[in-house]
């Protein structure tokens, strides 16, 4: 049988309280992380499998997005430094999307 006198309960109160002060110790970082900062693909020497078929206006690059992917095909994009956006799609999609938004 456990106590009358509320003993068990502030126990149990206390545990879990030091429960809650090892793992926060625990699992904090270790440092602090820089806030996370969108890959400029000026920077980048090697894209991957996208290709950069646009250099356009922030406010154009939806636009332009949007009118891709009614043809089908899906792009990215990706902010520069100058403040403009470059407009990306796969490799095999490169030629196709170029002539979309060229006409």
């Amino acid at each position: 049988m456990l106590p009358a006198d509320g003993s068990a309960e502030v126990i149990a109160l206390v545990v879990v309280g030091g429960l809650a002060v090892v793992m926060r110790w625990v699992f904090k970082p270790s440092r602090k992380r820089p806030a996370a900062r969108p890959v400029d693909a000026t920077d980048a020497h090697e894209l991957g499998l996208l290709t950069v078929i646009a250099t356009v206006a922030r406010r154009d690059a939806q636009a332009r997005r949007a009118q891709l992917g009614e043809m089908g095909i899906r792009s990215s994009a990706s902010r520069r430094s100058d403040g403009d956006v470059d407009v990306l799609v796969f490799h095999g999609d490169a030629d196709q999307a170029r002539r979309i938004l060229e006409g």
